[in-house]
């Protein structure tokens, strides 16, 4: 049952992630990775992220997919899909971060409700197309059982084309 609701997420993550063609001109970046949430009793969670952006300013468009655990016993996981915003920021011409906030859909089994999450990503280049992208959100969900705000701290392994 949780795996096929996990897999349910994913499918419904990819299916939102492609719904908006590419424009000539636009920047894509891909990423997924695990995350550490530490208010979970399972403290791994995963994150996936596609991200366009909307023209030289800096202003992105995402959307993004959490599976956030949150009981042992029962295991449950709380899924949210967010689409959102995120704005680059440069720090002493070398440092660049992207800071986002998104709302959208949330599920824990059977219950269905809403979540949104902030924070940020920095990304860091490796080579070619590929990045690194360590991460600072936090989420907050209607049916994450009472958990509350849940930080969650991760890398993502990503490219951009």
């Amino acid at each position: 049952m949780i795996m096929r609701n996990f897999l349910a997420s994913l499918y419904v993550s990819i299916a939102i992630l492609s719904i908006v063609p590419k424009v000539d001109g636009q920047s894509q970046f891909y990423a997924g990775g695990l995350s550490y949430s530490v208010n979970a009793d399972k403290p791994i969670a995963g994150t996936a992220l596609q991200a366009k952006s909307f023209n030289d300013s800096g202003t992105f468009e995402f959307a993004a997919f959490d599976a956030v655990p949150n009981t042992l016993k029962p295991f449950t996981v709380t899924n949210n899909v967010a689409i959102g915003i995120a704005q680059r920021l440069v720090i002493a011409d070398k440092f660049t971060t992207y800071v986002t906030t998104g709302a959208g859909p949330s599920w824990n089994g059977p219950n269905f409700g809403w979540s949104w999450n902030a924070g940020g990503l920095i990304p860091i280049h490796v080579k070619g197309p590929w990045y690194v992208a360590p991460t600072f959100r936090f989420t907050k969900s209607s049916v994450s059982n009472g958990t509350g705000y849940q930080p969650i701290i991760g890398v993502l392994f990503g490219w951009e084309k």
